[in-house]
């Protein structure tokens, strides 16, 4: 944004989507009031903060340094889900620096204020944000599986951060597509059509889906997609260690790098029959597939720092994957192979590497696979905010 186009829409005024805030840090309100206003605009279609600028219009500026720091922890610890706004500051001829948070329509509806264990929803009327009521909350609640996360615009990227061989190999296998042909501004158009990339009005930029299946390095932008692999020593979380690893890179990478890693931690059982020695798994390797791309597939990605772990001990596997069940799914119904796409992008193009067969298949498969084995049967849960399936050997 140019400081011309900050002065108009100042002179303007504040509306539904434009919100005046004096930069009050001394205040021990003042986080909580700027996370309302960014639950307000989330819940509704978006909108802008502009920081430094008092409600009739004047401009008082920033207070002092390492602003873009603070709104980013606001962002991630007092709103739920949290958000990544995109930030810039602006110089007025004054010498005052003005802060304009974008904030972008939610695509994890409702969103909330988090205040200890109670939280509260706000919704945007005219230039003024006020909790919703339970009718107005029960809107935002059906509108909640419209938008998906998996398809959030991720501020400070760009068409470089997505990785151009990744994606010239998908569109020529699959799309017939062969992107060194086209022009990168048609191609870009493209990206935006397949949800690849998404047009903001702080410019072009990848999705989060987008980064996870084809990105370079999504890790840097999208911490919470590394996966964090600890062999324990027993039966019990310890700090005797066997092997820990931070797995990165892209979901087919993820997948493929951390079924690899478990299979190396296991320990190879063997039988003597007749003259020969003969070694089995412990686990399928299709189940042990299954069960990471079940992981990566479903988790929630709106919770930041918060990675999927899988913790290895001698009687068990547990893959511990973020995020609750969504709605209308049940432990129950998840072993007859009910499911509900949290990320439906993800899994479309998962489908489409051939990592999942069809949706709700995974969980059934496991189990059968296991009972065939002869094993205990697999454990599913919800503990916290995570869900847990645990593979035993034997």
């Amino acid at each position: 944004m140019t400081k011309l186009e900050l002065l108009e829409i100042i002179q303007n005024g504040e509306n539904s989507g434009i919100e005046f805030i004096r930069d009050d840090r001394g205040n021990k309100t003042f986080s909580e009031g700027f996370a309302k206003e960014v639950v307000a605009l989330s819940n509704l279609k978006g909108g802008k903060i502009i920081i430094g600028v008092e409600d009739d219009g004047s401009i008082s500026g920033l207070v002092d340094l390492r602003f873009e720091e603070w709104v980013m922890n606001v962002c991630r610890t007092l709103v739920r889900p949290g958000i990544i706004p995109y930030y810039e500051e602006i110089q007025i001829d004054s010498g005052k620096r003005v802060a304009v948070v974008h904030i972008d329509m939610g695509f994890s509806k409702p969103y909330s204020l988090e205040r200890g264990e109670r939280r509260k929803y706000y919704i945007r009327v005219g230039s003024t944000s006020r909790e919703a009521t339970i009718q107005e909350l029960g809107r935002l609640f059906q509108e909640s599986g419209i938008y998906h996360y998996d398809v959030a615009p991720v501020p400070q990227t760009t068409f470089d951060n997505l990785d151009k061989e990744k994606l010239g190999d998908y569109f020529n296998k699959l799309k017939f597509i062969d992107i060194q042909n086209i022009s990168k501004e048609d191609l870009i158009l493209r990206l935006i059509n397949a949800d690849i990339m998404k047009s903001t009005d702080y410019g072009k930029v990848a999705t989060v889906g987008g980064l996870l299946i084809f990105g370079k390095k999504p890790e840097k932008s999208l911490p919470q997609s590394t996966i964090t692999f600890v062999h324990f020593k027993g039966n019990e979380i310890t700090a005797d260690l066997l092997d820990k690893k931070e797995i990165t890179g892209t979901l087919p990478e993820l997948i493929d790098k951390t079924v690899l890693v478990i299979k190396i931690n296991l320990n190879v059982q063997s039988t003597v029959k007749g003259l020969k020695r003969i070694e089995y798994a412990k686990f399928p390797d299709e189940v042990l597939r299954e069960a990471v791309t079940n992981a990566v597939a479903h988790r929630d990605y709106s919770i930041f720092g918060a990675n999927i772990r899988i913790f290895m001990f001698d009687n068990r596997i547990e893959f511990r994957s973020p995020g609750k069940l969504p709605n209308t799914v049940t432990i129950e119904k998840m072993k007859e192979g009910y499911s509900v796409a949290r990320n439906p992008f993800i899994v479309k193009y998962l489908q489409n590497y051939q990592y999942i067969d069809q949706i709700g298949s995974g969980i059934p498969m496991i189990l059968k696979q296991m009972k065939i084995m002869g094993t205990q049967e697999p454990l599913l849960k919800e503990e916290g905010e995570e869900f847990i399936l645990t593979l035993f050997p034997e």
